[in-house]
């Protein structure tokens, strides 16, 4: 798997740099005609067939077993709405009595092997938090954007065009807090979210044999990507489909990608909070390709005072 840590324009290391750049028109506007957040429990989900820290907010298109076809059906006020919010954009508070606290927007950049060892701007992430005071919560706001740019097919080695794929944005710093996730679709081609996981782990998945579309907790697999990493179809052994429970961190799967669905959705986590300013922490925020080769990215987000990014942490 291609790891790779934030990027700096100051200096040569993989490391990157913070730039802040979002306008806050329209913050005050009526933000949500539905309170799509849904709690995630730090226990896991129950299934038949075992726990899983997975749960499901969409299942359409591939997540839909009875579905012959792989198109993803919208959230609407009435249909396919679990952990949907129905907001003007996603610069707006998703609840009411919330305000933007903080914003940032974060440049990708991907430097390895597959790109001849040279820097390639990729994405682009909006990290964003609001704050109820009187409430005593805070969300935090995560919204991915591939470039359409020379430097989105990332591999030189190869002939043609290879887009990053981002299957799943992952938060960290949420150890010991009880959380509530929701997303809002903003733009016409984003998929939405399929699922929602209290754990560090993506896992990968196809509409196949042997692919969960809630992998179960055993047999804890902690590591960034569980998956079969091959271009071809492979049938995933049990293990290879596994998350561990983590609480500290959260993972949403959806599909962010060049040329047919370049935005993700706008992604929240809701939380308790006091007063005391946030914060940020390098490599909080993690975007993963699932699909071979596997790969992640890794940019700097905010998170409440005290946080780490413990990859072992256990409820």
């Amino acid at each position: 798997m291609l790891k790779l840590a934030a990027f700096s324009t100051s200096a040569p290391s993989i490391r990157h740099k913070l730039r802040a750049g979002l306008g806050i028109v329209g913050m005050c506007a009526l933000a949500a005609h539905a309170a799509g957040f849904e709690p995630l429990p730090a226990s896991g989900v129950k299934l038949e067939n075992g726990d899983s820290a997975y749960m499901l907010c969409n299942a359409s298109g591939k997540f839909d077993p009875a579905s012959r076809y792989g198109i993803p059906s919208k959230p609407t006020p009435d249909s396919h709405n679990t952990c949907a919010l129905f907001t003007a954009n996603g610069i707006v508070a998703p609840l009411p009595s919330f305000t933007l606290v903080r914003h940032a927007s974060r440049q990708v950049v991907m430097n390895h092997a597959l790109t001849g060892n040279t820097d390639k701007k990729v994405a682009s992430v909006t990290d964003l938090v609001w704050r109820n005071a009187e409430a005593g919560e805070c969300i935090f706001g995560t919204q991915v954007l591939t470039l359409s740019s020379a430097d989105a097919d990332y591999n030189t080695q190869t002939p043609g065009k290879q887009f990053l794929r981002v299957t799943d944005i992952a938060r960290g710093g949420f150890a010991g807090q009880d959380i509530a996730v929701a997303y809002a679709v903003h733009a016409s081609k984003a998929d939405p979210i399929y699922r929602v996981g209290r754990s560090f782990t993506s896992v990968q998945y196809y509409k196949r044999s042997g692919y969960q579309r809630q992998p179960l907790i055993e047999s804890a697999f902690t590591g960034a990507i569980n998956g079969v990493e091959t271009a071809k179809s492979a049938l995933p052994a049990a293990a290879q489909q596994s998350a561990a429970l983590n609480d500290n961190w959260v993972d949403f799967t959806t599909l962010v990608g060049l040329p047919k669905r370049p935005a993700s959705p706008m992604t929240y986590i809701k939380t308790r909070c006091e007063q005391d300013a946030i914060v940020e922490l390098d490599d909080a925020i993690r975007l993963r390709q699932t699909a071979a080769p596997f790969i992640e990215l890794s940019v700097p987000g905010f998170a409440l005072p005290g946080a780490t990014l413990d990859v072992t942490s256990q409820p």
